[in-house]
């Protein structure tokens, strides 16, 4: 993997091989506790059209560096890294929490956002919301009492983040569970693919709806047979569905 120092610590990332000259770049953006390789599929199969990207956020896989406190902050160490490659513009996608990032970071870049995809993501995180406040009351997703007032799709959750997260996973939810981009996702007005699987238990269908409406130049896409980690899960249906938004956005 390739590297970079981005604010004095390394940044391990992806980056498709031989990807056509001058193709358009697309930074992929993983979620909680989640690495890079997440989105091999794209770096394999996306690689004839786009030159695709996808980092290590800090704390997380290879890249060195503490998980950071908020998706605001994940954003300017996204700026820092873009600017780093000398990316003046780009397609944006974000899964879960890597979404939000994504979201924050077209809010205060506009002009260097061609085009968003936002993947099992919301305008707020439910799910990261009762971490949240589970943590700040001293009850943690494995303490005996939580069965008794945790919704049973939470632990469900909870049990897969757990099994496919690392040691950020922590630092993650709870920076999930305190974005909320509704007082300001209307000014975001980037054209904008949202995505969830139809089996997604981390992420609520009313949370990408609620994001698809809010957005000013939003379409919503429902991918069969799949769960939260749609473009791994479906990765053809996915990658079909990218490419054809994508090309709808290149001119624009």
């Amino acid at each position: 993997m390739p590297e970079l120092t981005i604010n004095g610590a390394i940044t391990h990332y992806r980056i498709s091989s031989r990807p056509p000259e001058n193709a358009p770049v697309v930074v992929c953006l993983h979620g909680s506790g989640a690495d890079s390789i997440v989105w091999s599929a794209q770096l394999s199969r996306l690689r004839r059209d786009y030159a695709v990207m996808a980092p290590d956020l800090p704390g997380h896989g290879r890249s060195e560096g503490d998980a950071l406190a908020s998706a605001a902050d994940y954003a300017a160490w996204l700026h820092a890294f873009t600017q780093a490659l000398e990316l003046e513009r780009f397609f944006l996608m974000g899964h879960s929490f890597g979404g939000a990032i994504a979201q924050e970071y077209a809010r205060e870049h506009p002009g260097r956002v061609a085009a968003l995809v936002l993947i099992g993501t919301g305008t707020r995180f439910k799910f990261s919301g009762t971490y949240r406040e589970l943590f700040e009351n001293g009850i943690g997703p494995e303490a005996p009492e939580a069965r008794q007032i945790i919704p049973q799709q939470f632990l469900e959750a909870y049990a897969f983040l757990k099994n496919t997260g690392s040691t950020a996973l922590h630092a993650d939810l709870l920076a999930a569970g305190r974005f909320d981009s509704r007082p300001w996702i209307g000014t975001v007005a980037a054209p904008a693919l949202v995505m969830r699987g139809e089996n997604d238990i981390v992420t609520p269908p009313d949370m990408p709806a609620e994001l698809t409406a809010m957005l000013p130049n939003a379409k919503l896409a429902t991918i069969e047979d799949a769960g939260h980690v749609v473009m791994l899960e479906a990765r053809d249906a996915f990658n079909d569905r990218v490419s054809e938004f994508f090309e709808t956005c290149r001119y624009i």
